[in-house]
């Protein structure tokens, strides 16, 4: 039975492929998605944030809250600003016969040839992302599964936007979003620039055409610990997307500022989101910097680095941190 379940899975999942590149095929709109300085070497993502109404995350909550122990999604649609920047209008979610697994989740294709075709054709949007849920299990951004989807199916579309949400047992729900772009093998987590209001395609098309869009069970959203454009937006995996990390990120401060030496303590955010630490006023010890790997490995100390130091990391990021500080000076 399981095995039958996942060669279904897989079967729908090609098809959908198939279908998801014809649907950007029929509406990609090259000039739409090209930044303002037509950077030739196509190297770097064409959006630094994404415009999303109110209602969408209201919306897309609600979906996530319906499918607490498995996967859920849909698609975005909206349009790109001539900053190459998506904005968000219209969301919509699982179609009736949607599959949804622990692992996984196929759109009913057909739920959405009708529906988002009717979306582009009568309102003039364009297909700019997907979203699906990863609820309980941790994974707060896109698998490797996602991510070589996503690669394989935007070839010679420009950018498109993918979304990761998840929730917990208390019943709040989080949703980051990730650009990808033909030319770069990789992504990047992009912040919300959330206009407070709800967005006039939803009323248009919840009143217009009430029992096509999938309506969520929940009746109250609860979208918590979103990253927008005032918040600082940090490398994936990075320990400092625990939240709880930004309280010991202070105490490391405060630790590092109360030495005698160190006239200022000042942190940064590198273009790839990690942690500098930088530090005047000591002419030992001007740089601190908490790598990708970190807490597993331990901060560098610029200018001098010393490889012998052993660095104890048992749990406890602000003793290690303590410890490896003090025993790095006795060295100097």
């Amino acid at each position: 039975m399981e095995k039958k379940r996942r060669r279904n899975g897989k079967r729908r999942e090609k098809v959908y492929h198939v279908f998801l590149r014809r649907l950007l095929e029929s509406h990609k709109n090259k000039e739409c998605i090209k930044p303002k300085d037509n950077n030739q070497s196509g190297k770097e993502f064409l959006f630094k944030k994404v415009k999303i109404y109110q209602s969408e995350l209201d919306y897309i909550s609600r979906c996530i809250l319906d499918y607490p122990n498995i996967e859920t999604g849909g698609q975005l649609f909206g349009l790109w600003m001539s900053d190459g920047t998506p904005v968000v209008c219209y969301a919509i979610g699982p179609g009736p016969n949607a599959n949804h697994q622990p692992t996984f989740f196929n759109q009913d294709i057909a739920y959405l040839e009708r529906f988002g075709q009717t979306i582009i054709d009568r309102l003039g949007l364009q297909h700019i992302g997907e979203w699906h849920s990863h609820h309980q299990i941790g994974l707060a951004h896109p698998s490797g599964h996602d991510a070589s989807t996503m690669y394989n199916n935007i070839k010679g579309r420009g950018s498109f936007l993918l979304c990761i949400g998840n929730c917990d047992s208390r019943g709040t729900s989080m949703l980051n979003a990730f650009a990808f772009n033909e030319n770069i093998r990789d992504y990047k987590k992009i912040p919300w620039d959330i206009i407070d209001n709800v967005s006039p395609y939803r009323t248009q098309i919840d009143y217009t055409m009430p029992n096509f869009p999938y309506q969520p069970h929940t009746i109250r959203s609860n979208m918590q610990n979103l990253q927008t454009i005032e918040s600082p937006i940090y490398g994936t995996s990075y320990w400092m997307e625990e939240k709880s990390n930004n309280i010991i990120l202070k105490k490391i401060i405060d630790f590092v500022q109360s030495h005698p030496k160190n006239q200022e303590c000042m942190p940064l955010i590198d273009q790839d989101g990690y942690i500098h630490l930088s530090i005047r006023g000591n002419r030992l010890i001007n740089e601190i910097f908490f790598s990708k790997s970190f807490p597993m490995l331990p901060p560098q100390f610029k200018p001098y680095e010393n490889e012998k130091i052993k660095w104890n990391y048992n749990g406890d990021i602000y003793q290690a941190f303590v410890e490896y500080y003090n025993n790095y000076l006795r060295t100097l």
